[in-house]
């Protein structure tokens, strides 16, 4: 891209032109997402996550379903920090949430490294600043287990 083509209004114009065009287009094929699977997906992957394994932290969990809790709770928590936008006073909500998802977190995650064959323990490095946070979610993008390992049987 050419900076000194932007110091012409007219350049400049067409390129907003051009980028509303694309995101309207993005949003277009956003809005053709069926809302059945997302409210089967978080029902599944959020809801009965926390209604059947609250406090869970032994078998396996596999990448889906970390990764599918994971995005459903970040996409609760956008939720939250846009009402407090608006409401401030409502703060308390979102950090009653964060606290409950504490336990249920820590559980997913160490099943999570259950298959990987890899003990709970493991977890612990994110203790280590930096490093041991990047060295969890290397490994939570890992592909899990294909064969039975001593934490339980193999995802089907």
């Amino acid at each position: 891209m050419d900076f000194n083509s932007l110091k012409d209004t007219n350049n400049l114009k067409a390129l907003l032109k051009s980028m509303g065009h694309d995101i309207a287009e993005a949003f277009k094929s956003v809005k053709d997402v069926n809302g059945e699977k997302f409210k089967n997906g978080f029902n599944t992957y959020f809801v009965d996550y926390l209604k059947n394994n609250y406090a869970k932290f032994d078998g396996r969990a596999t990448r889906r379903d970390y990764w599918m809790f994971v995005l459903y709770s970040l996409l609760i928590s956008i939720a939250f920090n846009i009402v407090i936008l608006i409401i401030p006073v409502l703060a308390i909500l979102s950090l009653l949430y964060g606290i409950a998802l504490i336990v249920p977190s820590i559980g997913l995650g160490i099943r999570r490294l259950h298959d990987l064959n890899l003990s709970g323990w493991f977890y612990l490095i994110a203790l280590i600043p930096f490093i041991g946070g990047l060295a969890l979610l290397f490994l939570f993008c890992m592909p899990g287990d294909a064969e039975d390992n001593k934490f339980g049987p193999a995802a089907k």
